[in-house]
Protein backbone atom coordinates (compact mmCIF):
# COMPACT_ATOMS: atom_id res chain seq x y z
CA UNK A 1 0.00 0.00 0.00
CA UNK A 2 1.20 3.34 -0.73
CA UNK A 3 1.64 6.13 1.78
CA UNK A 4 -0.54 7.84 0.92
CA UNK A 5 -2.83 10.67 3.01
CA UNK A 6 -6.65 11.62 2.99
CA UNK A 7 -7.56 14.64 4.80
CA UNK A 8 -11.39 14.58 5.58
CA UNK A 9 -14.06 16.92 6.40
CA UNK A 10 -17.13 16.81 7.51
CA UNK A 11 -18.80 20.00 7.32
CA UNK A 12 -22.15 21.22 8.94
CA UNK A 13 -23.81 21.83 5.49
CA UNK A 14 -22.98 20.88 1.82
CA UNK A 15 -22.12 24.43 1.14
CA UNK A 16 -19.88 24.76 3.55
CA UNK A 17 -15.87 24.63 2.67
CA UNK A 18 -13.34 23.19 5.43
CA UNK A 19 -10.75 25.47 5.75
CA UNK A 20 -8.33 23.53 8.24
CA UNK A 21 -7.92 20.59 6.02
CA UNK A 22 -6.53 22.85 2.98
CA UNK A 23 -4.67 24.65 5.22
CA UNK A 24 -2.94 21.40 5.84
CA UNK A 25 -2.74 20.23 2.40
CA UNK A 26 -1.46 23.55 1.31
CA UNK A 27 1.13 23.34 4.04
CA UNK A 28 2.68 19.34 3.09
CA UNK A 29 2.29 19.96 -0.50
CA UNK A 30 5.57 20.40 -1.34
CA UNK A 31 7.10 17.79 0.72
CA UNK A 32 4.52 15.12 0.96
CA UNK A 33 2.14 15.01 -2.77
CA UNK A 34 0.74 12.21 -2.07
CA UNK A 35 -1.92 14.33 -0.04
CA UNK A 36 -5.97 14.13 -1.00
CA UNK A 37 -9.01 16.15 0.19
CA UNK A 38 -12.50 14.30 0.77
CA UNK A 39 -15.84 16.52 2.36
CA UNK A 40 -18.58 15.47 3.08
CA UNK A 41 -21.61 17.01 5.54
CA UNK A 42 -23.10 15.82 8.86
CA UNK A 43 -26.09 15.21 6.58
CA UNK A 44 -24.31 12.71 4.36
CA UNK A 45 -25.23 8.71 5.44
CA UNK A 46 -22.54 7.04 7.50
CA UNK A 47 -22.33 3.97 5.70
CA UNK A 48 -21.85 5.91 1.82
CA UNK A 49 -18.82 8.29 3.50
CA UNK A 50 -17.55 4.90 5.01
CA UNK A 51 -17.14 3.54 1.78
CA UNK A 52 -15.98 6.35 -0.19
CA UNK A 53 -13.35 6.90 2.46
CA UNK A 54 -12.60 3.53 2.46
CA UNK A 55 -11.88 2.64 -1.58
CA UNK A 56 -9.40 5.18 -1.33
CA UNK A 57 -7.23 2.51 0.00
CA UNK A 58 -5.41 5.11 2.14
CA UNK A 59 -2.66 4.76 4.71
CA UNK A 60 -3.14 7.81 6.54
CA UNK A 61 -6.66 9.08 7.16
CA UNK A 62 -6.84 12.36 8.71
CA UNK A 63 -10.07 14.27 10.53
CA UNK A 64 -11.01 17.66 10.96
CA UNK A 65 -12.53 17.91 14.48
CA UNK A 66 -15.50 19.87 15.82
CA UNK A 67 -18.61 19.40 18.21
CA UNK A 68 -20.89 19.27 15.06
CA UNK A 69 -19.30 16.27 13.71
CA UNK A 70 -17.13 14.31 16.71
CA UNK A 71 -19.58 12.08 16.93
CA UNK A 72 -19.67 10.74 13.31
CA UNK A 73 -15.46 10.95 13.16
CA UNK A 74 -15.52 8.07 15.70
CA UNK A 75 -17.82 6.01 14.23
CA UNK A 76 -15.71 6.47 10.90
CA UNK A 77 -12.63 5.80 12.74
CA UNK A 78 -13.79 3.13 14.16
CA UNK A 79 -15.16 1.37 11.26
CA UNK A 80 -12.32 1.92 9.08
CA UNK A 81 -9.54 0.54 12.23
CA UNK A 82 -11.47 -2.92 11.41
CA UNK A 83 -11.97 -2.76 7.27
CA UNK A 84 -8.08 -1.54 7.21
CA UNK A 85 -5.88 -2.68 10.64
CA UNK A 86 -2.86 -0.98 9.02
CA UNK A 87 -4.05 2.53 8.70
CA UNK A 88 -3.11 5.33 10.55
CA UNK A 89 -5.68 7.31 12.23
CA UNK A 90 -5.10 10.63 13.02
CA UNK A 91 -7.29 13.77 14.40
CA UNK A 92 -6.88 17.19 15.07
CA UNK A 93 -9.21 19.88 16.03
CA UNK A 94 -10.64 22.09 18.66
CA UNK A 95 -12.87 19.26 19.81
CA UNK A 96 -10.12 17.22 20.06
CA UNK A 97 -6.89 19.64 21.57
CA UNK A 98 -8.18 19.78 25.16
CA UNK A 99 -8.70 16.20 26.48
CA UNK A 100 -6.37 14.54 23.94
CA UNK A 101 -5.08 11.70 25.97
CA UNK A 102 -8.67 10.60 27.36
CA UNK A 103 -10.12 10.05 24.17
CA UNK A 104 -6.58 8.37 22.86
CA UNK A 105 -7.21 6.11 25.64
CA UNK A 106 -11.12 5.64 25.45
CA UNK A 107 -10.95 5.25 21.65
CA UNK A 108 -8.22 2.41 20.43
CA UNK A 109 -8.10 3.00 17.12
CA UNK A 110 -6.77 6.81 16.97
CA UNK A 111 -3.42 6.41 16.76
CA UNK A 112 -2.31 10.16 16.85
CA UNK A 113 -3.91 13.28 18.34
CA UNK A 114 -2.54 17.03 16.51
CA UNK A 115 -3.16 19.58 19.86
CA UNK A 116 -3.73 23.23 18.34
CA UNK A 117 -2.85 24.48 15.28
CA UNK A 118 -1.66 21.87 13.06
CA UNK A 119 0.25 23.06 9.85
CA UNK A 120 4.20 22.15 11.20
CA UNK A 121 3.38 19.04 13.86
CA UNK A 122 1.19 17.63 10.70
CA UNK A 123 4.31 17.92 8.08
CA UNK A 124 6.69 16.72 10.55
CA UNK A 125 4.04 13.26 11.41
CA UNK A 126 3.90 12.71 7.97
CA UNK A 127 7.53 12.99 6.52
CA UNK A 128 8.20 10.26 10.45
CA UNK A 129 5.59 8.00 8.80
CA UNK A 130 6.95 8.56 5.81
CA UNK A 131 10.45 7.15 7.17
CA UNK A 132 9.28 4.68 9.30
CA UNK A 133 10.80 5.88 12.13
CA UNK A 134 9.51 6.17 15.68
CA UNK A 135 10.64 9.12 17.11
CA UNK A 136 8.01 10.70 18.01
CA UNK A 137 8.90 12.29 21.05
CA UNK A 138 10.83 14.84 18.80
CA UNK A 139 7.29 16.32 17.64
CA UNK A 140 5.82 19.19 19.51
CA UNK A 141 2.00 19.34 19.92
CA UNK A 142 1.39 15.59 19.27
CA UNK A 143 -0.77 12.60 21.41
CA UNK A 144 -0.26 9.10 20.80
CA UNK A 145 -0.03 5.39 21.97
CA UNK A 146 3.41 4.63 22.44
CA UNK A 147 2.97 0.15 24.11
CA UNK A 148 0.47 0.63 26.98
CA UNK A 149 0.91 4.34 27.45
CA UNK A 150 -0.49 7.67 26.72
CA UNK A 151 2.17 10.17 25.62
CA UNK A 152 1.74 13.64 25.25
CA UNK A 153 4.90 15.87 23.43
CA UNK A 154 5.08 19.98 25.06
CA UNK A 155 2.64 22.13 23.30
CA UNK A 156 4.00 23.70 19.67
CA UNK A 157 4.22 27.19 19.68
CA UNK A 158 1.76 29.31 17.54
CA UNK A 159 2.98 30.11 14.58
CA UNK A 160 4.78 33.28 14.18
CA UNK A 161 5.02 34.03 10.01
CA UNK A 162 1.64 33.52 8.99
CA UNK A 163 2.81 33.62 5.49
CA UNK A 164 5.03 30.14 5.09
CA UNK A 165 1.46 28.93 4.81
CA UNK A 166 0.57 28.67 1.31
CA UNK A 167 -2.86 29.93 -0.52
CA UNK A 168 -5.35 26.94 1.16
CA UNK A 169 -7.69 27.65 -2.31
CA UNK A 170 -5.79 25.14 -4.83
CA UNK A 171 -9.91 24.53 -5.63
CA UNK A 172 -11.43 27.62 -5.76
CA UNK A 173 -12.60 27.38 -9.39
CA UNK A 174 -14.68 24.54 -7.91
CA UNK A 175 -16.08 26.16 -5.45
CA UNK A 176 -17.83 29.30 -6.66
CA UNK A 177 -21.16 28.12 -5.61
CA UNK A 178 -20.07 27.39 -2.29
CA UNK A 179 -19.34 29.52 0.98
CA UNK A 180 -15.51 30.55 1.10
CA UNK A 181 -14.27 30.15 4.49
CA UNK A 182 -11.21 32.49 5.04
CA UNK A 183 -9.11 34.38 7.73
CA UNK A 184 -6.65 37.47 7.29
CA UNK A 185 -5.61 36.71 11.06
CA UNK A 186 -5.75 34.20 13.92
CA UNK A 187 -6.52 35.10 17.63
CA UNK A 188 -8.25 37.42 19.14
CA UNK A 189 -7.40 40.29 21.41
CA UNK A 190 -10.04 39.78 23.82
CA UNK A 191 -10.79 37.27 26.74
CA UNK A 192 -14.16 36.22 26.60
CA UNK A 193 -14.13 32.98 28.73
CA UNK A 194 -16.74 31.07 26.46
CA UNK A 195 -14.85 31.40 23.58
CA UNK A 196 -11.86 28.81 22.79
CA UNK A 197 -10.03 31.72 21.57
CA UNK A 198 -9.37 32.74 25.26
CA UNK A 199 -6.99 30.06 25.67
CA UNK A 200 -4.33 32.02 22.69
CA UNK A 201 -2.93 35.41 23.73
CA UNK A 202 -2.28 37.88 20.90
CA UNK A 203 -3.28 38.62 17.19
CA UNK A 204 -1.73 37.14 14.37
CA UNK A 205 -1.53 38.62 11.07
CA UNK A 206 -1.21 37.64 7.48
CA UNK A 207 0.18 40.15 5.13
CA UNK A 208 -1.46 42.83 3.55
CA UNK A 209 -0.25 42.52 0.35
CA UNK A 210 -0.98 38.68 -0.13
CA UNK A 211 -4.62 39.34 1.57
CA UNK A 212 -5.61 41.58 -1.27
CA UNK A 213 -4.60 39.21 -3.76
CA UNK A 214 -6.01 37.05 -2.45
CA UNK A 215 -9.23 38.04 -2.16
CA UNK A 216 -9.34 39.47 -5.50
CA UNK A 217 -9.04 36.05 -6.79
CA UNK A 218 -12.41 35.35 -4.72
CA UNK A 219 -13.85 38.01 -6.18
CA UNK A 220 -12.93 37.37 -10.08
CA UNK A 221 -13.83 34.20 -9.77
CA UNK A 222 -17.46 35.33 -8.85
CA UNK A 223 -17.18 33.71 -5.20
CA UNK A 224 -21.20 34.24 -3.71
CA UNK A 225 -19.63 34.27 -0.39
CA UNK A 226 -16.64 34.91 1.51
CA UNK A 227 -17.39 34.04 5.02
CA UNK A 228 -14.35 35.06 7.61
CA UNK A 229 -13.38 33.36 10.42
CA UNK A 230 -10.80 36.30 12.21
CA UNK A 231 -12.50 35.92 15.78
CA UNK A 232 -12.71 39.82 15.74
CA UNK A 233 -11.96 41.22 12.75
CA UNK A 234 -12.11 44.79 13.20
CA UNK A 235 -9.66 44.73 16.77
CA UNK A 236 -6.97 46.18 14.78
CA UNK A 237 -8.85 49.51 12.64
CA UNK A 238 -6.11 50.10 10.20
CA UNK A 239 -5.94 46.55 8.89
CA UNK A 240 -9.63 46.10 9.24
CA UNK A 241 -9.99 49.41 7.55
CA UNK A 242 -7.92 48.97 4.56
CA UNK A 243 -9.57 45.67 3.97
CA UNK A 244 -13.03 47.08 3.80
CA UNK A 245 -11.96 50.22 1.53
CA UNK A 246 -10.10 47.38 -0.74
CA UNK A 247 -13.18 45.19 -1.39
CA UNK A 248 -15.19 48.34 -1.97
CA UNK A 249 -12.93 49.57 -4.55
CA UNK A 250 -13.40 45.97 -6.64
CA UNK A 251 -17.03 47.01 -6.31
CA UNK A 252 -17.62 43.10 -6.09
CA UNK A 253 -20.53 40.91 -5.97
CA UNK A 254 -19.19 38.55 -3.60
CA UNK A 255 -20.63 38.89 -0.33
CA UNK A 256 -18.03 39.20 2.66
CA UNK A 257 -19.19 37.96 5.94
CA UNK A 258 -17.68 39.46 8.86
CA UNK A 259 -17.50 39.23 13.22
CA UNK A 260 -17.14 42.14 14.42
CA UNK A 261 -17.32 44.21 17.81
CA UNK A 262 -19.79 46.88 16.99
CA UNK A 263 -18.51 48.87 19.58
CA UNK A 264 -14.88 49.17 18.14
CA UNK A 265 -16.41 50.98 15.25
CA UNK A 266 -15.77 54.48 14.62
CA UNK A 267 -17.18 57.70 12.16
CA UNK A 268 -14.34 56.90 9.98
CA UNK A 269 -15.10 53.22 9.24
CA UNK A 270 -19.26 53.54 9.44
CA UNK A 271 -18.77 56.62 6.92
CA UNK A 272 -16.82 54.13 5.06
CA UNK A 273 -19.22 51.42 5.02
CA UNK A 274 -21.97 53.66 4.05
CA UNK A 275 -20.01 53.71 0.56
CA UNK A 276 -20.32 50.14 0.03
CA UNK A 277 -22.37 48.87 -2.78
CA UNK A 278 -25.99 47.07 -1.55
CA UNK A 279 -25.27 43.52 0.14
CA UNK A 280 -21.69 43.56 -0.01
CA UNK A 281 -21.06 43.43 3.76
CA UNK A 282 -22.48 41.05 6.33
CA UNK A 283 -21.98 41.81 9.93
CA UNK A 284 -22.30 38.97 12.73
CA UNK A 285 -22.13 41.01 16.45
CA UNK A 286 -21.74 39.17 19.09
CA UNK A 287 -23.66 41.54 21.83
CA UNK A 288 -24.27 38.01 23.78
CA UNK A 289 -26.01 40.56 26.69
CA UNK A 290 -26.61 43.99 28.12
CA UNK A 291 -25.91 42.82 31.93
CA UNK A 292 -23.27 44.27 32.90
CA UNK A 293 -22.42 42.02 35.75
CA UNK A 294 -22.85 38.82 33.34
CA UNK A 295 -20.61 40.54 31.10
CA UNK A 296 -17.71 41.32 33.89
CA UNK A 297 -18.32 37.81 35.25
CA UNK A 298 -17.22 36.07 31.52
CA UNK A 299 -14.17 38.95 30.79
CA UNK A 300 -16.30 40.58 28.11
CA UNK A 301 -15.30 44.50 28.14
CA UNK A 302 -18.21 46.17 25.89
CA UNK A 303 -19.39 49.65 25.96
CA UNK A 304 -23.55 48.50 25.46
CA UNK A 305 -24.38 51.95 24.59
CA UNK A 306 -21.81 52.46 22.04
CA UNK A 307 -22.85 48.98 20.32
CA UNK A 308 -26.44 50.82 20.07
CA UNK A 309 -25.28 53.93 18.63
CA UNK A 310 -23.21 51.95 16.15
CA UNK A 311 -25.48 49.91 15.18
CA UNK A 312 -27.97 52.21 14.44
CA UNK A 313 -25.50 54.51 12.44
CA UNK A 314 -24.97 50.93 10.32
CA UNK A 315 -28.67 50.50 9.72
CA UNK A 316 -28.49 54.35 8.38
CA UNK A 317 -27.18 52.93 5.27
CA UNK A 318 -29.47 50.01 4.34
CA UNK A 319 -26.81 48.49 2.59
CA UNK A 320 -25.35 45.96 5.06
CA UNK A 321 -26.88 42.82 6.95
CA UNK A 322 -27.00 43.09 10.59
CA UNK A 323 -26.81 39.65 12.60
CA UNK A 324 -26.88 40.55 16.11
CA UNK A 325 -26.22 37.25 18.59
CA UNK A 326 -27.69 36.58 22.45
CA UNK A 327 -26.36 34.02 24.45
CA UNK A 328 -28.54 32.75 27.47
CA UNK A 329 -27.32 31.00 30.40
CA UNK A 330 -24.32 32.99 31.33
CA UNK A 331 -23.04 33.06 34.93
CA UNK A 332 -25.46 36.24 36.70
CA UNK A 333 -28.21 36.32 34.23
CA UNK A 334 -31.75 35.25 34.98
CA UNK A 335 -34.87 35.00 33.33
CA UNK A 336 -35.75 38.09 33.82
CA UNK A 337 -32.36 40.01 33.10
CA UNK A 338 -32.44 37.66 29.55
CA UNK A 339 -34.95 39.53 28.89
CA UNK A 340 -34.27 42.55 29.15
CA UNK A 341 -31.20 42.04 27.56
CA UNK A 342 -33.14 40.56 24.69
CA UNK A 343 -35.65 43.80 24.84
CA UNK A 344 -32.75 45.78 24.49
CA UNK A 345 -31.09 44.16 21.47
CA UNK A 346 -34.37 42.72 19.49
CA UNK A 347 -35.13 47.05 19.85
CA UNK A 348 -32.34 47.74 17.45
CA UNK A 349 -34.28 45.40 14.91
CA UNK A 350 -31.53 43.42 13.33
CA UNK A 351 -31.67 41.54 10.07
CA UNK A 352 -31.04 38.49 12.11
CA UNK A 353 -31.40 38.03 15.59
CA UNK A 354 -29.69 35.08 17.05
CA UNK A 355 -30.73 33.88 20.26
CA UNK A 356 -27.94 31.00 21.33
CA UNK A 357 -27.60 29.07 24.43
CA UNK A 358 -24.12 28.87 26.14
CA UNK A 359 -22.06 25.73 25.33
CA UNK A 360 -19.16 24.62 27.51
CA UNK A 361 -16.02 24.22 25.37
CA UNK A 362 -13.76 21.67 25.85
CA UNK A 363 -10.45 24.14 27.31
CA UNK A 364 -13.03 27.26 27.75
CA UNK A 365 -12.10 29.07 31.31
CA UNK A 366 -16.51 28.60 32.09
CA UNK A 367 -16.41 24.89 31.56
CA UNK A 368 -13.13 25.29 34.27
CA UNK A 369 -15.60 26.97 36.46
CA UNK A 370 -18.75 25.13 35.48
CA UNK A 371 -19.36 24.10 39.52
CA UNK A 372 -18.81 27.72 40.99
CA UNK A 373 -21.77 28.64 38.88
CA UNK A 374 -23.81 26.08 39.26
CA UNK A 375 -23.94 24.91 35.93
CA UNK A 376 -25.12 21.52 34.33
CA UNK A 377 -24.81 20.99 31.08
CA UNK A 378 -25.15 18.15 28.47
CA UNK A 379 -22.22 15.40 28.91
CA UNK A 380 -22.03 14.86 24.76
CA UNK A 381 -21.91 17.68 22.10
CA UNK A 382 -22.71 20.40 21.88
CA UNK A 383 -22.25 20.67 25.47
CA UNK A 384 -25.08 22.77 26.00
CA UNK A 385 -25.89 24.21 29.35
CA UNK A 386 -28.76 22.79 31.05
CA UNK A 387 -29.63 24.60 34.19
CA UNK A 388 -26.72 27.63 36.12
CA UNK A 389 -27.53 29.32 39.88
CA UNK A 390 -29.63 31.98 38.36
CA UNK A 391 -31.70 29.77 35.76
CA UNK A 392 -33.93 26.84 35.73
CA UNK A 393 -33.89 24.32 33.36
CA UNK A 394 -37.76 25.41 32.94
CA UNK A 395 -36.90 28.22 31.91
CA UNK A 396 -34.06 27.45 29.16
CA UNK A 397 -36.76 25.26 27.86
CA UNK A 398 -39.51 28.21 27.76
CA UNK A 399 -36.22 29.71 25.69
CA UNK A 400 -35.75 27.60 23.77
CA UNK A 401 -39.53 27.77 22.58
CA UNK A 402 -38.89 31.48 22.18
CA UNK A 403 -35.54 30.33 19.97
CA UNK A 404 -37.90 28.25 17.68
CA UNK A 405 -40.37 31.14 17.18
CA UNK A 406 -38.17 33.52 16.46
CA UNK A 407 -36.83 31.68 14.07
CA UNK A 408 -40.12 31.07 12.26
CA UNK A 409 -41.70 34.74 12.49
CA UNK A 410 -38.89 37.17 13.23
CA UNK A 411 -35.56 35.85 11.63
CA UNK A 412 -37.44 34.70 8.57
CA UNK A 413 -38.33 37.54 6.95
CA UNK A 414 -41.81 37.01 6.04
CA UNK A 415 -43.82 38.71 8.71
CA UNK A 416 -42.03 42.35 9.15
CA UNK A 417 -44.86 44.51 8.79
CA UNK A 418 -47.52 42.44 10.85
CA UNK A 419 -45.16 42.45 13.68
CA UNK A 420 -44.09 46.06 13.22
CA UNK A 421 -48.35 47.11 13.76
CA UNK A 422 -47.66 44.13 17.04
CA UNK A 423 -44.81 45.88 18.50
CA UNK A 424 -46.09 49.56 17.66
CA UNK A 425 -49.48 49.07 19.22
CA UNK A 426 -49.73 45.93 21.54
CA UNK A 427 -46.07 45.42 23.41
CA UNK A 428 -43.82 47.29 25.11
CA UNK A 429 -41.46 44.25 25.59
CA UNK A 430 -40.48 42.15 22.31
CA UNK A 431 -39.39 39.22 25.13
CA UNK A 432 -43.11 38.99 26.36
CA UNK A 433 -44.53 38.91 22.64
CA UNK A 434 -42.51 35.84 22.09
CA UNK A 435 -43.29 34.27 25.60
CA UNK A 436 -47.11 34.72 25.04
CA UNK A 437 -46.80 32.97 21.76
CA UNK A 438 -45.37 30.13 23.37
CA UNK A 439 -47.91 30.16 25.84
CA UNK A 440 -50.33 29.69 22.55
CA UNK A 441 -48.56 27.14 21.08
CA UNK A 442 -47.99 25.19 24.15
CA UNK A 443 -51.42 25.36 24.69
CA UNK A 444 -52.26 24.49 21.30
CA UNK A 445 -49.88 21.52 20.70
CA UNK A 446 -48.16 23.03 17.96
CA UNK A 447 -44.59 22.29 19.12
CA UNK A 448 -45.14 18.73 18.37
CA UNK A 449 -45.17 18.56 14.55
CA UNK A 450 -43.65 20.70 12.24
CA UNK A 451 -45.89 23.69 10.75
CA UNK A 452 -46.06 24.50 6.77
CA UNK A 453 -44.80 28.17 5.91
CA UNK A 454 -48.70 29.02 4.77
CA UNK A 455 -50.17 27.61 8.45
CA UNK A 456 -48.00 29.64 10.42
CA UNK A 457 -50.11 32.70 8.58
CA UNK A 458 -53.09 31.29 10.18
CA UNK A 459 -51.22 30.39 13.78
CA UNK A 460 -50.47 33.86 13.55
CA UNK A 461 -54.01 35.13 12.92
CA UNK A 462 -55.20 33.17 15.50
CA UNK A 463 -52.70 34.16 18.10
CA UNK A 464 -53.59 37.85 17.71
CA UNK A 465 -57.56 37.15 17.55
CA UNK A 466 -56.99 35.11 21.02
CA UNK A 467 -55.06 38.30 22.22
CA UNK A 468 -58.43 39.98 21.26
CA UNK A 469 -56.11 42.73 18.99
CA UNK A 470 -57.55 41.52 15.56
CA UNK A 471 -58.13 44.81 13.54
CA UNK A 472 -58.56 45.73 9.99
CA UNK A 473 -55.22 47.36 10.13
CA UNK A 474 -53.58 43.89 11.37
CA UNK A 475 -55.54 41.86 8.73
CA UNK A 476 -54.30 43.55 6.01
CA UNK A 477 -50.46 44.04 6.86
CA UNK A 478 -50.69 40.11 7.14
CA UNK A 479 -51.91 39.32 3.94
CA UNK A 480 -49.23 41.75 2.36
CA UNK A 481 -46.59 39.80 4.57
CA UNK A 482 -48.32 37.15 2.79
CA UNK A 483 -48.27 38.63 -0.94
CA UNK A 484 -44.32 40.18 -0.37
CA UNK A 485 -43.43 36.52 0.69
CA UNK A 486 -44.92 34.31 -1.38
CA UNK A 487 -46.15 36.66 -4.78
CA UNK A 488 -49.57 34.56 -5.12
CA UNK A 489 -53.14 35.09 -4.16
CA UNK A 490 -53.87 31.17 -2.88
CA UNK A 491 -53.86 32.66 0.86
CA UNK A 492 -54.23 30.96 3.86
CA UNK A 493 -58.14 30.88 5.23
CA UNK A 494 -58.13 32.56 7.90
CA UNK A 495 -56.95 36.42 6.01
CA UNK A 496 -59.99 37.98 5.09
CA UNK A 497 -59.99 39.11 1.34
CA UNK A 498 -61.73 41.78 -0.89
CA UNK A 499 -63.92 40.64 -2.99
CA UNK A 500 -62.21 41.38 -6.45
CA UNK A 501 -65.28 39.99 -8.78
CA UNK A 502 -66.75 43.49 -9.29
CA UNK A 503 -63.50 45.00 -10.13
CA UNK A 504 -61.24 42.46 -11.90
CA UNK A 505 -62.10 43.56 -15.30
CA UNK A 506 -61.27 47.19 -14.47
CA UNK A 507 -58.00 46.61 -12.81
CA UNK A 508 -56.69 44.23 -15.49
CA UNK A 509 -57.57 46.71 -18.02
CA UNK A 510 -55.52 48.99 -15.83
CA UNK A 511 -52.74 46.51 -16.33
CA UNK A 512 -53.08 46.06 -20.16
CA UNK A 513 -52.60 49.72 -20.62
CA UNK A 514 -50.40 51.68 -18.16
CA UNK A 515 -47.07 51.62 -19.47
CA UNK A 516 -45.90 53.31 -16.52
CA UNK A 517 -46.87 50.79 -13.66
CA UNK A 518 -45.00 48.47 -15.73
CA UNK A 519 -42.06 50.19 -15.55
CA UNK A 520 -42.85 51.47 -12.06
CA UNK A 521 -42.41 47.42 -11.68
CA UNK A 522 -40.04 46.87 -14.03
CA UNK A 523 -37.60 49.61 -14.09
CA UNK A 524 -34.66 47.85 -15.90
CA UNK A 525 -36.45 45.16 -17.93
CA UNK A 526 -36.17 45.20 -22.26
CA UNK A 527 -38.86 43.30 -22.74
CA UNK A 528 -42.20 45.21 -24.02
CA UNK A 529 -44.88 46.57 -22.10
CA UNK A 530 -47.49 44.02 -22.73
CA UNK A 531 -45.58 41.21 -22.34
CA UNK A 532 -44.50 42.30 -18.66
CA UNK A 533 -48.07 43.25 -17.98
CA UNK A 534 -48.18 39.33 -18.11
CA UNK A 535 -46.43 38.85 -14.93
CA UNK A 536 -48.28 41.56 -12.75
CA UNK A 537 -50.80 40.55 -9.81
CA UNK A 538 -53.11 42.68 -8.36
CA UNK A 539 -54.66 42.76 -4.93
CA UNK A 540 -57.13 45.10 -3.15
CA UNK A 541 -56.51 46.15 0.66
CA UNK A 542 -59.07 48.14 2.85
CA UNK A 543 -56.27 50.69 3.96
CA UNK A 544 -53.23 52.32 2.63
CA UNK A 545 -50.85 49.36 3.06
CA UNK A 546 -47.98 50.29 1.91
CA UNK A 547 -48.00 53.23 4.70
CA UNK A 548 -50.12 51.32 7.43
CA UNK A 549 -52.94 53.80 7.27
CA UNK A 550 -56.02 53.38 7.85
CA UNK A 551 -57.67 56.21 5.59
CA UNK A 552 -61.32 54.43 5.04
CA UNK A 553 -60.40 54.03 1.74
CA UNK A 554 -59.61 51.10 -0.72
CA UNK A 555 -56.55 50.83 -2.53
CA UNK A 556 -55.16 47.96 -5.67
CA UNK A 557 -51.36 46.91 -4.68
CA UNK A 558 -49.82 45.65 -7.59
CA UNK A 559 -47.33 43.41 -7.15
CA UNK A 560 -44.60 41.12 -9.38
CA UNK A 561 -41.33 39.13 -8.50
CA UNK A 562 -38.52 41.29 -9.92
CA UNK A 563 -35.48 38.59 -11.46
CA UNK A 564 -33.80 38.64 -8.16
CA UNK A 565 -36.89 37.17 -6.10
CA UNK A 566 -37.56 40.47 -4.84
CA UNK A 567 -41.38 41.05 -4.81
CA UNK A 568 -42.31 44.95 -6.31
CA UNK A 569 -45.34 46.78 -5.48
CA UNK A 570 -47.23 49.51 -6.54
CA UNK A 571 -50.25 51.40 -5.06
CA UNK A 572 -53.22 53.41 -6.37
CA UNK A 573 -56.60 54.44 -5.30
CA UNK A 574 -59.02 52.59 -6.23
CA UNK A 575 -61.58 55.25 -6.84
CA UNK A 576 -58.78 56.40 -9.21
CA UNK A 577 -58.94 52.88 -11.37
CA UNK A 578 -62.91 52.36 -11.31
Amino acid sequence: MKKNCLLIGINAKYIHTNLAIRYLKAYCNKQYQSIALKEFSINDSLDNVLKEVYCKHTHVYAFSCYIWNIDRVLKLCSNLKKLNPDAVVVLGGPEVSFDAETLITMHKYIDYIIRGEGEETFLELLQLLKSDMHNNAEILGLTYRLGNQIVSTPDRPLLQNLDIIPFPYEDIKQLSNKIIYYETSRGCPFNCQYCLSSTLHGVRYFSMDRIKQELKQFIDLGVKQVKLVDRTFNCNKQHSLEIIKYIIKLQSKTNFHFEIGADLLDDEIIAVLATAPKDMFQFEIGVQSTNQIALREISRAMNIDKVKQNVLSLQQARNSHLHLDLIAGLPFEDFNSFGRSFDEVHQLLPDMLQLGFLKLLKGSGIRNRAKEYGIEYNSFNPYEVLKTNWISYEELTNLKEVEHLLELFYNSGRFKNSLRNLFMNHYTSYFQFYIDLADYWRRNALFTASQSTKELYNILYSFIESRNFMSITLNELIKLDWLLYYNNGNMPSEIKRFDHSKVKNALQSYIRNSPSLVRSLFPNEETDSKTLSKSINYEVFSINVLDAQNDEQEYAVFYTKSTNYEVRTSIKKLSEIL
